[in-house]
């Protein structure tokens, strides 16, 4: 049917629009919408009308408390339902974001002093230029809570949307406008090209287990609080921007001191890639 109006019972029917079919723009070229625990089918149908406002094609779902084939948010999708039924879905935020070397959340009030000062929109085209990543996500909580303090931990940086008025919060699908339409018209920042892109969230938890696993068996938490120290070390990464490569070095210093101390070079419960498996170096000489 050629686009343009089209009489439905006797009125005329809303223009007919044809799916986006040019690039995404600006800063939104490489990002994925991650959506956590969203209540509100109203708000999940509008939040799927504005990716295809904006030629996002990378929706994802973490444990949605709403129906996503309800009618409200059928109504409010306009012309993306086929869309926002098709995103995929994930039980945990750290399974939605582990192909992403950038993860950017978004929070009306910061409740750990480790995460650092919000950035503000305008802020975020340095952000991309100075941790450059095949895949980034930008992460939006539930309605009424936000995000949780394990799902904040899986983010690196975080930006709030300052208000002026009696309300301090905006509505979710308000707020997906304001930040994706500010990267959709933003210019990016000319890169280093020197700068690599940042490692998966999949690769850097890898690792942090791995270095949680080798100070156990070396007794560092005899002392040291791990319940403490565990979060402190996710900061740590979080405040990194670690290549592939930087975490391919930092796991072979480790793998060495294994084999040095306990004659294995992997942990027993993972290799590397995350795949279950049990490394053992040569044996020593007599």
């Amino acid at each position: 049917m050629a686009l343009g109006k089209a009489r439905v019972a006797g009125t005329l029917a809303p223009p007919m629009v044809a799916p986006p079919t040019s690039p995404r723009p600006g800063l939104l070229r490489d990002a994925c919408l991650v959506l956590v625990r969203t209540q509100g089918p109203v708000n999940l149908g509008m939040v799927a009308r504005l990716c295809g406002n904006l030629a996002i094609d990378d929706l994802r779902l973490v444990s949605p408390l709403c129906e996503v084939d309800s009618p409200e948010a059928r109504m409010f999708s306009t012309h993306s339902r086929d869309f926002m039924l098709a995103a995929p879905r994930f039980a945990t935020l750290a399974e939605a974001v582990a192909d992403c070397g950038l993860v950017v959340g978004t929070s009306a009030r910061m409740r750990d002093p480790l995460s650092g000062p919000p950035l503000l929109p305008e802020d975020l085209p340095a952000l991309v230029r100075d941790r450059p990543a095949k895949r980034w996500a930008m992460v939006f909580g539930n309605e009424a809570d936000g995000l949780s303090d394990d799902e904040m931990r899986c983010c690196q940086a975080f930006v709030r949307l300052r208000t002026f008025g009696a309300n301090y919060s905006y509505n979710l699908s308000h707020a997906v406008a304001i930040i994706l339409y500010a990267l959709a018209t933003g210019e990016p920042l000319p890169r280093d090209e020197i700068q690599p892109d940042g490692a998966s969230r999949d690769e850097v938890d890898h690792l942090k287990r791995y270095w949680l696993h080798t100070l156990e068996r070396f007794d560092y938490f005899r002392r040291t609080d791990k319940e403490r120290f565990t979060p402190q070390l996710e900061q740590l990464f979080n405040r990194l921007h670690l290549s592939t490569h930087d975490v391919q070095m930092l796991w072979g210093m480790f793998a060495q001191m294994h084999y040095v101390h306990f004659g294995e070079r992997a942990a027993p419960e993972h290799d590397q890639t995350g795949n279950t498996r049990r490394e053992r170096g040569p044996n020593p000489a007599p």
